[in-house]
């Protein structure tokens, strides 16, 4: 292949990735036939360079198979389909981290953040809709404990959406602080103001202080000493809120949220605990539920019960494995001064989802799950780049 062929064919497949990254800003079930129609094409495109692949995230598909193995011995059908799901996402984000180039981040960034402007606009028009039909007033979501409409925009429910809320309010803040272009800061501060609002209508109880720590470590890679002055002044706000709760939507019923959560768990260990090794693979609780309890649930809501209940203290070993070498570069690279920012970005939106995940399991989701993989599955080399050109 030719000079100007690997140009046309790197620019070929940095435009399928972008239509890829916008196609998951609409319902899931769009952008799952997107994603799949492209991915099995990237497949046929790269088809000789597969085994390459496999060698070299050897530990990753050695999980893969595991959790395919597991899966069909426990007759988990749906851990089957998804783990070919998974099997055909390492294979899309390994041919990502090729095309990946700084122009190319900074577009899909841009397109998560900015592409959630239409998104808070649909979810506050839903919300005036139901609230005046139905004799309401707009702060019907802060008066009712329990509120029969949630925003959730084009997401899978209110908490799904509240982990992308999350998410794009560190993506906005870095765009904001590394921006040239007036018109870019200006466009973050309208994304960060209308996520806020979305934020409040999604009444997602969990999101409120996912979307806090996600703020306030971005804030700290940039700018510590304001990170430390928002944080001292979140916990006054936290305060307030323990001593007058129905500030936020749905927090007077915290306990109750915590009663319910706390059985969701219980299931989770139990159904852990009936294959503690090997685990059941993936989506197990949703497929066991009824060992244990009546009422089933896509997941344990709890990012670390539900991975034991799936995968067993053996596939956690290996998932720990496979990405010690990626999480070993983050770790040596903190102190360097040049990708601060963009560092930053990464770990914020990591502990962002790590946070979440204490209280759900939002991030196996196509929208959710593919959003964190466009940032995070880069090169350092594209980072040092990114951080000498915005």
């Amino acid at each position: 292949m030719n000079l100007r062929n690997l140009i046309q064919s790197e620019h070929l497949e940095g435009n399928l990735f972008l239509l890829m990254s916008i196609s998951v800003l609409f319902p899931f079930y769009i952008g799952s036939i997107i994603i799949f129609l492209t991915t099995l094409y990237l497949l046929y495109r790269h088809r000789r360079e597969l085994t390459q692949i496999i060698r070299k995230q050897s530990w990753l598909f050695i999980f893969l198979i595991y959790s395919l193995i597991i899966s069909i011995y426990f007759r988990n059908y749906i851990g089957v389909a998804v783990t070919f799901v998974l099997f055909l996402l390492n294979f899309l984000f390994n041919f990502y981290f090729q095309t990946i180039t700084p122009q190319l981040l900074l577009k899909q960034i841009k397109i998560f953040t900015w592409g959630s402007i239409p998104l808070a606009i649909m979810a506050f028009i839903k919300y005036t809709y139901y609230v005046f039909m139905n004799g309401y007033d707009l702060l019907y979501i802060f008066k009712y404990h329990n509120p029969q409409i949630r925003a959730e925009a084009t997401f899978f429910n209110p908490n799904y959406y509240g982990l992308y809320i999350a998410m794009v309010l560190v993506m906005a803040i870095y765009l904001m602080a590394k921006s040239k272009r007036s018109l870019d800061r200006w466009l973050s501060i309208v994304v960060i103001l209308l996520n806020i609002i979305s934020l409040f209508l999604t009444a997602s109880r969990w999101s409120i202080p996912t979307c806090i720590v996600g703020i306030v470590l971005m804030v700290f890679f940039l700018k510590p000493k304001i990170a430390w002055l928002i944080g001292f002044a979140l916990a006054g706000g936290f305060l307030t809120l323990f001593i007058k709760p129905d500030l936020l939507p749905r927090f007077t019923t915290l306990a109750h949220a915590f009663d319910d959560r706390f059985a969701i768990w219980y299931t989770g260990w139990q159904i852990f605990l009936t294959s503690p090794l090997i685990g059941r693979g993936p989506m197990t609780y949703v497929t066991f539920y009824y060992l244990f309890a009546d009422q089933g649930k896509m997941h344990a809501h709890q990012l670390l019960i539900d991975t034991l209940a799936n995968y067993g203290i053996v596939g956690l070993m290996v998932l720990i494995m496979a990405f010690s070498h990626y999480f070993r570069n983050i770790i040596e690279r903190l102190l360097q001064p040049k990708i601060r920012s963009e560092l930053g970005l990464i770990v914020s939106m990591l502990v962002t989802v790590l946070f979440h995940g204490m209280m759900d399991v939002g991030i196996f989701w196509i929208q959710t799950g593919y959003i964190l993989l466009s940032i995070i599955v880069v090169p350092f080399f594209t980072l040092e780049q990114l951080a000498n050109e915005v």
